[in-house]
C-alpha cells in the first residue's frame, strides 16, 4: 500500500504501517436537576485528528521525510489501496517520531490534525 504526502516542495512515498484516528464528538448533554432527561447541544463532529505510520526503505529517505514534515505547512495524504484515509492535514497534537526497528525498518510516527 503506497502512501503519498503532498508538500509545497514535491512529495514523499513510504509504506503505511498503521494509522489510528478520531474524530470529537462535540455535542453538549446537559444535565438538568429534577429531571430525567437532559437539555442537549447538538453540534457537528470534529474532523479527525490522530496518528499513523509510514515505513521507508532505507534511514535516509526516513530522515529526509522527518525533515519536510518538521517544517510548519499544510499536506495532503493519499494511499493507493485505502481511499478512506485521504485527507487535508497539519503535524500536530503529538510527538513526530523517528524509530528503526530490529529487523532494519525505519519508520515515522506522525500526529496529525485533518485540516479539511
Amino acid at each position: 500500500m503506497s502512501t503519498t504526502i503532498t508538500h509545497a516542495g514535491g512529495t514523499i512515498t513510504g509504506s503505511m504501517q498503521e494509522w489510528d484516528a478520531n474524530a470529537e464528538a462535540r455535542s453538549i448533554v446537559h444535565t438538568i436537576l429534577g429531571r430525567a432527561d437532559p437539555d442537549i447541544t447538538l453540534r457537528p463532529t470534529g474532523l479527525r485528528r490522530g496518528e499513523f505510520t509510514l515505513v521507508f526503505p532505507s534511514g535516509a529517505e526516513a530522515a529526509a521525510a522527518r525533515a519536510v514534515l518538521a517544517v510548519p505547512q499544510s499536506l495532503s495524504l493519499s494511499n493507493s489501496g485505502v481511499d478512506e484515509v485521504a485527507m487535508q492535514f497539519v503535524v500536530a497534537g503529538g510527538d513526530l517520531g523517528h524509530s528503526l526497528s530490529s529487523g532494519g525498518v525505519w519508520s515515522l510516527r506522525i500526529p496529525f490534525q485533518e485540516i479539511a
